[in-house]
């Protein structure tokens, strides 16, 4: 390893090194932080969403297409070679990552941050894979291609001889058909997990779905929000090395109280539809102490318990945040209908709630021009203010409405109920049409890996790695 990245890491409290793939926004790399355990290859391909990754983490981009073409022939070796200097930056290719090769990996690896893995390993490779296929709300097709995704972190995995692997998915996942078995994909995707090629492979902690299944707000977040996480260490590690998945500390009868809405939410300023504010007064009086702690790690204050969550130097010296600063709180413009339909759903109710309130008060007639031809539950739902929130997923623009404001939330408000700092730079448009390679803010933070949880698990994999 070189000194200049030797040295960051000893500065910033940094013990192991990641490679972080679909790293989406990087929640995962927030989290991963947070534990001390720093990323130094990232992968993404969607253009908003590697911006966000870049401004909030300081991120060098890599744009494999002026490298290579589709077919993987290389365009321009001086642009690599440009990439080829020692330095202690983290770099983001921007690009497929099926195109992404072991040797482009180990290239950087080695060149860059003076690495190789044959002889000093990287600690972790960690992914989620697009998750589309697998969703619930999904078609969930069979044989979708997407399907096979994952494959990319086991290849890359192997190629640097990582000693831990963590793969995250929905929750959907679990009970996927593959070859008419409910169930099916599961089961296949653990078995490529431990499959041995040439004397190498990983051995899962445990494939029991009720150990895998996390739920964010046992950890802190304020979102009962349930992923799949599986980990792997490798095989000559097994026999002496376990991974214990993180402490349920949050919730009726832990050590601490769930994290509410109102606690992650009621301090940013009130803004109405089309309103922007992006200036912030610092709390005083909290409604709690969870409310304390919480903020303190979301305005990036000063560390707790040895947990580094300082906001970056280079964003604050660069005048992109302070204690006083706010960013991506913008209630979003609605339609009049839209508007008049936020207005009839009262605290604690949804869409769906008034529809059958008000067909069984006998009035729905005078509102049923307000409300679409069919009623989706998920739709326009008030977040409840004293318990943690639904899912924030992708669509969260058109499912989340404030708990007691006439309007959706704000992409600040769900970055905070996914646990993403005050400090980060999301980029791109607030709002995009769904399914365009665009991703809107409201997309990026909905797909996210949430990092009070990346935290919690970074912190055991960081116990397992101190034993190795």
């Amino acid at each position: 390893m070189y000194e200049i990245l030797r040295q960051r890491m000893e500065q910033e409290s940094m013990q192991y090194v990641s490679i972080d793939l679909f790293s989406g926004p990087g929640g995962l790399c927030t989290g991963f932080k947070w534990a001390g355990i720093l990323p130094l290859i990232a992968v993404e391909w969607t253009d908003t969403t590697v911006q966000t990754y870049a401004h909030s983490h300081n991120a060098q981009v890599f744009a494999l297409n002026e490298y290579i073409d589709e077919n993987n022939q290389v365009l321009n070796e001086d642009y690599l070679q440009s990439f080829l200097i020692p330095t202690d930056q983290t770099i983001l290719i921007h690009g497929d990552i099926n195109l992404v090769s072991n040797e482009l990996i180990r290239n950087l690896l080695l060149y860059r941050y003076g690495i190789d893995s044959e002889n000093e390993n990287v600690d972790v490779v960690s992914g989620g894979a697009p998750c589309e296929s697998f969703s619930l709300a999904g078609q969930r097709a069979i044989g979708d291609e997407r399907d096979d995704l994952f494959s990319n972190i086991i290849r890359i995995a192997r190629a640097v001889k990582t000693k831990m692997i963590l793969f995250e998915n929905v929750k959907g996942l679990l009970s996927k058909r593959k070859d008419g078995v409910a169930g099916g994909m599961y089961r296949y995707i653990c078995n490529r997990f431990e499959e041995e090629m040439n004397g190498l492979s990983y051995i899962l902690a445990t494939r029991e779905q009720s150990k895998v299944l996390l739920k964010a707000c046992d950890y802190g977040v304020p979102q009962a929000r349930e992923r799949v996480f599986l980990v792997a260490i490798r095989n000559d590690f097994n026999d002496y090395v376990k991974f214990s998945y993180p402490e349920k500390k949050y919730g009726p009868g832990r050590k601490y109280p769930y994290i509410t809405v109102e606690e992650a939410i009621s301090d940013l300023p009130q803004v109405n539809s089309g309103e922007e504010v992006t200036l912030y007064t610092p709390v005083e009086n909290y409604i709690s102490d969870n409310q304390r702690k919480y903020l303190e790690i979301m305005r990036g204050r000063q560390n707790i318990n040895n947990m580094n969550i300082l906001a970056p130097e280079f964003l604050i010296n660069n005048n992109l945040y302070s204690d006083h600063s706010i960013s991506s709180h913008k209630g979003p413009g609605h339609i009049r209908r839209k508007l008049e339909l936020i207005q009839i759903i009262p605290i604690n109710e949804s869409m769906k709630s008034t529809f059958e309130r008000l067909t069984m008060e006998g009035t729905i007639e005078n509102y049923r021009h307000l409300f679409p031809k069919k009623i989706y539950a998920a739709r326009n739902r008030r977040l409840k203010l004293n318990e943690p929130s639904f899912t924030v997923t992708s669509h969260c623009l058109d499912e989340m409405l404030h708990p007691t404001l006439n309007r959706s939330i704000t992409p600040r408000e769900a970055a905070r109920l996914q646990s993403f700092p005050d400090w980060y730079q999301f980029q791109g448009p607030y709002v995009q049409f769904h399914g365009d390679r665009t991703q809107d803010r409201y997309e990026q933070i909905g797909d996210a890996i949430p990092p009070l949880l990346a935290y919690s698990l970074g912190e055991e994999i960081k116990n397992t790695l101190d034993l190795i």
